[in-house]
């Protein structure tokens, strides 16, 4: 398990703030996490009851980024966590140091519901045919904006209008890597939340903080 995902279960120092984001609309129950410019992969295997659930962006003070992003389904808190996978996965196939995740190639991850990943795309081919020459990207012409409206951390991305979809991201720790999600779960062993872990909060941190 790794500092930052202990240091969530232990809470000690107050060395991570969580920051309250806006809420997620879940219809389909399948829940993606990945960098919605580069990675758009498929759901998860595990699918939660539909419904509006809160987004957290948890900060470390120390240094000073988003060490990860948590979704939670739940008031109960987590007392452990589950490797989240995708169909296929098997992770007992995993050796020590490996993990599944997604990559982060444009330094954004994000959770949402798998069907409004697919309106994204959707969108970005309408863009596309609207601005014709002009049109630079999806970041460019459309994400850029949406997340500078929260300083260029997180944004809220309405996909699909209709339906009310959305997409919540927000900037991936130091920025591109490859990171796992866990689920988290409770006393009663339900699942009450889903944390990406962005790999800022190390075990080498606990021992320079020691030794200072």
């Amino acid at each position: 398990m790794s500092k930052f995902l202990q240091d969530l279960l232990e809470p000690a120092n107050g060395s991570l703030r969580p920051q309250p984001l806006d809420p997620l609309k879940i219809v389909s129950g399948r829940v993606v996490a990945c960098d919605p410019l580069t990675s758009t992969l498929e759901a998860f295997e595990y699918e939660v009851k539909p419904g509006t659930y809160p987004v957290y962006a948890w900060h470390s003070e120390q240094k000073g980024t988003i060490a990860g992003a948590e979704l939670r389904f739940s008031d109960n808190k987590p007392v452990r966590w589950e490797l989240a996978v995708r169909p296929g996965q098997d992770k007992s196939t995993l050796k020590e140091d490996e993990l599944f995740g997604y990559p982060v190639d444009a330094g954004i991850g994000s959770f949402a519901d798998e069907d409004a990943i697919r309106a994204l795309e959707s969108l970005d081919g309408r863009l596309q045919e609207e601005l014709g020459d002009e049109y630079i990207s999806l970041y460019d012409d459309l994400i850029a904006d949406v997340l500078e409206e929260h300083d260029g951390v997180w944004g809220n991305l309405t996909s699909d209008e209709e339906a009310g979809l959305n997409i919540i991201m927000f900037t991936s720790g130091f920025g591109d890597g490859f990171y796992a999600s866990y689920w988290g779960i409770d006393e009663n062993d339900e699942v009450v939340s889903l944390l990406t872990d962005f790999q800022v909060v190390r075990e080498s941190d606990a021992a320079n903080d020691l030794s200072e």
